[in-house]
């Protein structure tokens, strides 16, 4: 098939660009031409990247799939109205050079932010191109929930004119792909045409796997007379990564414990002054960011991966990529989120799930990894990697979504 498809995050970024940037390499590999409609490159730090010029249309050539480069507003700091122009102007931009996918069988729309739906949706008004949503997260909770917006009547009312938008969207979509069994069945009953399905994403497959040789990087740069637990990826409100600062805290009697972070975010600063707030500031140490591809060689000298979010419904039926990522390494996960991220970590046998927002639940897990000593968790490693390549691997989640864009394609025809 030819095989359009609209995010507005794609490599060079990390964190929120892999599953996107992942797709589009499965299903190339899978015989299928692939383009892709897309932002320029500013995730997480909220300015473009060096070597790119923000500019009205840029055409790249990655791994043999074409971009389109169309610019936003950059930002990701706290500030509502920044972010909402990030959002917006993307959707604006992609809306207005749409047509360069309008020769696809199908445009699949990876729906983070839920505002790229309208570039997708103005494409098959036009062109009668048929469209596939593979939905990440919930709207308007993320943004009415998560108090990304500030007053009760503000939320209101984006979160009416975000459900009519959607309501149209759903309605419209040739399929509807959903990464958790639980967000399948919300947007079943939010009025989508197609009966959604459920398909986890995956990670990079290139990157994210075993390796035998971590990069002794942590014992270089962190005390050695300490067992490392690690929290790798941005750091934004909604990880709630202040309970697990507190949580190191309750643990003071256990100096060879520690918590890092690797990674950036709008919360780094606050999470930093919380730890020399707590005491624990020689045991909650900040890494800041690395390449992906160092990845899993630090992953590797960790006892486990935290993986964290607020307790909020909306996250019921989220399962960050994060656990994926974890699996795929073989790497122990302590898993503080709600719903179906635990099911998935408790079912595959691969780590400790715990209430979110939870300090001591969360400090009694990290001091069980640790304890448990390294043959036990390299077992439970071992168990994740195993339920990883079995039903969350890249080729069986490519598999499925080939399946639904097909579907889409044949019955557009």
């Amino acid at each position: 098939m030819k095989i359009g498809m609209i995010s507005q995050w794609y490599e060079p970024e990390t964190g929120a660009a892999a599953h996107p940037t992942a797709i589009a390499r499965g299903l190339q590999a899978r015989g299928h031409q692939i383009r892709v409609l897309t932002g320029f490159p500013s995730y997480p730090q909220g300015r473009v990247y060096d070597g790119y010029r923000m500019r009205m249309r840029d055409l790249e050539m990655r791994d043999g799939i074409e971009l389109l480069r169309v610019p936003d507003v950059p930002s990701h700091d706290q500030n509502a109205l920044r972010r909402a122009l990030t959002l917006t102007s993307f959707a604006a931009s992609a809306t207005t050079q749409v047509g360069w996918l309008r020769g696809a069988d199908v445009v699949l729309t990876y729906l983070s932010p839920a505002t790229v739906g309208l570039a997708a949706w103005a494409l098959h008004r036009l062109h009668s191109v048929p469209y596939v949503l593979y939905v990440q997260d919930l709207w308007p909770e993320t943004v009415t929930a998560s108090g990304f917006l500030p007053g009760a009547r503000l939320n209101d009312v984006a979160e009416s004119v975000i459900n009519v938008g959607l309501r149209g969207l759903y309605r419209r979509a040739a399929g509807t792909a959903a990464l958790s069994p639980t967000m399948a069945g919300m947007l079943a009953e939010r009025g989508t045409t197609v009966p959604p399905v459920s398909i986890p994403n995956w990670v990079d497959e290139r990157v994210f796997a075993p390796t035998a040789s971590p990069a002794r990087s942590l014992s270089r740069e962190l005390p050695t007379d300490r067992t490392w637990l690690m929290y790798a990826g941005g750091m934004g409100d909604v990880q709630a990564l202040d309970h697990a600062v507190r949580a190191m805290a309750r643990l003071s009697a256990r100096p060879d414990i520690g918590l890092v972070f690797v990674g950036d975010g709008v919360a780094k600063d606050r999470l930093e002054r919380l730890a020399v707030e707590l005491g624990a500031a020689d045991r909650v140490l900040f890494l800041g960011s690395r390449p992906m591809s160092a990845m899993p060689a630090l992953m590797a000298e960790a006892a486990a991966q935290l993986v964290s979010l607020k307790d909020l419904p909306l996250f019921t039926g989220t399962i960050p990529s994060k656990i994926q990522a974890a699996m795929a390494c073989g790497s122990p996960i302590v898993c503080a989120v709600a719903g179906d991220a635990a099911d998935v970590v408790t079912d595959a046998g691969c780590g400790v799930a715990v209430p979110p927002e939870d300090d001591a639940r969360l400090a009694e897990a990290f001091q069980a990894v640790v304890d448990m000593g390294p043959d036990a968790r390299r077992r439970l490693g071992d168990a994740g990697r195993r339920a990883y390549v079995e039903r969350y691997s890249a080729e069986a989640g490519t598999e499925r979504l080939e399946q639904l864009l097909a579907q889409a394609a044949r019955g557009a025809r």
